[in-house]
Parts: C-alpha cells; sequence; structure tokens
C-alpha cells in the first residue's frame, strides 16, 4: 500500500525547508506554518491592513532567485525564530514576528542576491493565507516514483525536495497520482479530497543544495511526458494528524 514518507514545510518562502515528524491538520487550512512568511522584494500590493494573497513574483523566490537554496535555514517553532546559514557561515537568527530583529537576515540576503534584492526587503505575514503560488488553503504532495522516473529520464538524480510539496508519498506506479484528481483520498485517518496537478516552473531548475539551475524541469517534463506537472493540490477535509509511515488509500 501507498504510504506518506515524508512531511515537509517551508516557513518563509523561497527559503529552505523544515522537515517534520509529524503535524496536526486543519480542514481546508494549509500546512501549519508552510510559507507563513515571505520577503517582500521591493514595494508590492501586500497590504498590512488588510493582509492577503499577493502574487509570488512580488517576493523573493527560487524561480527569481535561484541563490537563496545556498542558505541553510532551520525554524525553531518554541521561540518562533528563524536563523539562516550563508555557507557554513555563523547563523543570524530572527523572531519572525518581530520586525526589530530583521535587519541582520535582509544585510545577508543582500550580501548573497546584489542587485536582485529590491529595495525595500521586508518580512510580511497574512494570518490563515500561506503566501504559495495559489490562493486556495490546499497543500500539496508529490510522488517519489514519479521523481525517480524523470530522474531516470534525464540521467539526473533529481531530488524530491526540489518539488517543494508538503507531502511526499511512495508505493504508487511513475504518474499514477494523476489518476486521483477528484477523488478523495486518506491518509493516515484524514480525508483529503484531489484538487488538481501542478504545474512546474523554473524554480524546480534549482539544484535545492547548490543553488545551481542544473537541470531544466519544465522543459524535460514535456520531452517526455508532453506536459509539465508533477504532483498535486489537495484540499484537507477534517482535522486530524498525520506522520511518515500512514498509509495513503482512496477514502
Amino acid at each position: 500500500m501507498p504510504q506518506l514518507t515524508a512531511i515537509t514545510r517551508f516557513p518563509v518562502k523561497g527559503l529552505g525547508p523544515d522537515s517534520l515528524t509529524h503535524v496536526a491538520l486543519r480542514a481546508f487550512h494549509t500546512l501549519p506554518m508552510d510559507r507563513a512568511f515571505a520577503i517582500e522584494n521591493g514595494p508590492s500590493p501586500f497590504d498590512d491592513a488588510a493582509p492577503g494573497h499577493v502574487k509570488k513574483k512580488h517576493f523573493l523566490m527560487l524561480a527569481g532567485q535561484a541563490e537563496l537554496a545556498r542558505l541553510t535555514c532551520r525554524y525553531l517553532p518554541a521561540e518562533h525564530t528563524y536563523s539562516v546559514s550563508l555557507d557554513g557561515a555563523d547563523p543570524v537568527t530572527i523572531a519572525l514576528d518581530n520586525p526589530a530583529t530583521h535587519a541582520p537576515l535582509f544585510d545577508c540576503l543582500r550580501g548573497l542576491l546584489g542587485d536582485a534584492a529590491r529595495e525595500p526587503l521586508r518580512l510580511v505575514h497574512a494570518p490563515g493565507q500561506a503566501m504559495t503560488d495559489i490562493p486556495m488553503p490546499q497543500i500539496s504532495l508529490i510522488n517519489a516514483a514519479s521523481v525517480r522516473d524523470l530522474s531516470d529520464r534525464t540521467g539526473q538524480s533529481l531530488d524530491p525536495v526540489r518539488f517543494r510539496g508538503n507531502l511526499l508519498i511512495d508505493g504508487l506506479a511513475p504518474w499514477e497520482e494523476f489518476d486521483l484528481v477528484g477523488q478523495a483520498i486518506r491518509i493516515g485517518g484524514v480525508a483529503c479530497r484531489v484538487e488538481s496537478r501542478i504545474r512546474r516552473c523554473v524554480a524546480t531548475s534549482v539544484n535545492p543544495e547548490s543553488g545551481a539551475l542544473d537541470t531544466n524541469v519544465p522543459a524535460a517534463l514535456f520531452e517526455h511526458y508532453g506536459h509539465m506537472d508533477c504532483g498535486l493540490y489537495l484540499s484537507v477535509l477534517e482535522d486530524g494528524e498525520i506522520a511518515p509511515g500512514d498509509p495513503v488509500s482512496l477514502a
């Protein structure tokens, strides 16, 4: 039977992954703390008085600033702090909810990105809204077998992390996940609905270890399969906790 093998969130959009040993899901919410914060790259339509979803082009992101992958990041939930380290240097730690602590992070980013860091840099947060590529409160799922199949086709070892999904599953055939669109599935004891396939952009071409643009993933997907999709968007239908090792089945 297919099973859940990893749970990952990205507390700050465009920055590094945070692996979880378990997570409590809420119906019709995103994965807790996934893309909860984003770094505004110059003026944007984000409104502090009415915070909500803003298109990704206004934020730092791997699709535009591949060098962000060189940062080693760590989120500490108890302290609600976030640390980044560039190429093994001493980490810079900020309190996510305290703008007075953010300047050292922005200095680090300016040093990394140069002119690609537009002014002003600002960390923004919209309660209840993830700064994902879509405005809907959904979570993303990747089939490990599909990534392995793409790796075989391209001759490149592709880490599933480059697809920046929340849930990694294994035990399906390659691309079998696309047959689930429109169906209800159960992950452990939690029912979800599969909403759509995920169309991929250049961010997936970034090596998550080095920050190098080493494989044109959207082009490879189109060349080998005739589409540029990898992964699924899900809506969570009920509250419940999931953990790696949980079975995945039709609900």
